[in-house]
């Protein structure tokens, strides 16, 4: 996985890799490969275990050469640039596509209740999620005709084999999205449980599932829509 060091692992912790995938992952300088001094603004390619990143190799500086050394009013400039919480105005990264998002939702994502979830990542898996339960229907139908036989089957007989399967699997994979959306709004993810409330509950985690990302950095990590790939993508 390709990524970019935010910060260097110094005396005072371990440093942080911003993977493309929009996690962070900390990481020690013994796991960086080819000798090479890790420091901010490195993209590098690492293996991801857990938050942790291991096997690290660095595939570009921060620049191809080295810049000229600052005056003191340029360094404060600089400083209150980067302080600057100025992400509203920033383009969105290009999707991994709905597919993907869906894919990933079901495999990598599976477990992962963290970090922030992108609107098109939820209802990329919401679609593609209602579509296969569509065709476990119709091959639960064939296959109750197949067993019962046309006249059994209009008596009310049916056999959800292939949709009680599909709906017990996804059930991890759905609320974990569906908490990672609620992260992506700087909301906390036991707003899920709003499900639970009869008639309006469902209708009101609808409404939030339409709300776009929040483009600033939150305590779950970067924008994934907003922030999350730019600067990886840049030196890609």
């Amino acid at each position: 996985m390709r990524g970019q060091v935010l910060k260097a692992d110094t005396a005072d912790g371990l440093g942080i890799i911003l993977g493309d995938d929009g996690q962070r992952y900390r990481f020690s300088q013994a796991q960086v490969r080819d000798d090479s001094r890790l420091a901010q603004g490195h993209v590098v390619d690492f293996i991801g275990m857990g938050d942790e990143a291991r096997d690290i190799y660095m595939l570009k500086a921060a620049a191809d050469t080295p810049a000229p050394a600052a005056s003191a009013p340029q360094r404060a400039a600089a400083s209150a640039t980067y302080a600057a919480p100025a992400y509203a105005h920033t383009p969105a990264v290009k999707s991994d596509g709905i597919w993907t998002y869906f894919l990933r939702t079901l495999s990598k994502n599976y477990f992962q209740f963290n970090g922030r979830a992108r609107r098109q990542e939820y209802w990329g898996y919401i679609l593609f999620y209602l579509l296969a339960f569509i065709v476990t229907i119709i091959l639960d139908t064939i296959l109750t005709l197949s067993i019962f036989g046309i006249e059994d089957a209009d008596d009310g007989y049916f056999l959800p084999l292939f949709t009680g399967l599909w709906l017990l699997y996804n059930i991890i994979p759905g609320i974990a999205v569906t908490v990672r959306r609620f992260h992506d709004q700087d909301l906390s993810g036991w707003m899920y449980l709003l499900n639970f409330i009869p008639y309006v509950g469902g209708l009101v985690v609808f409404v939030f599932m339409l709300i776009d990302s929040r483009a600033e950095e939150n305590v779950h990590g970067p924008s994934p829509k907003y922030q999350g790939h730019s600067a990886a993508d840049a030196f890609a």
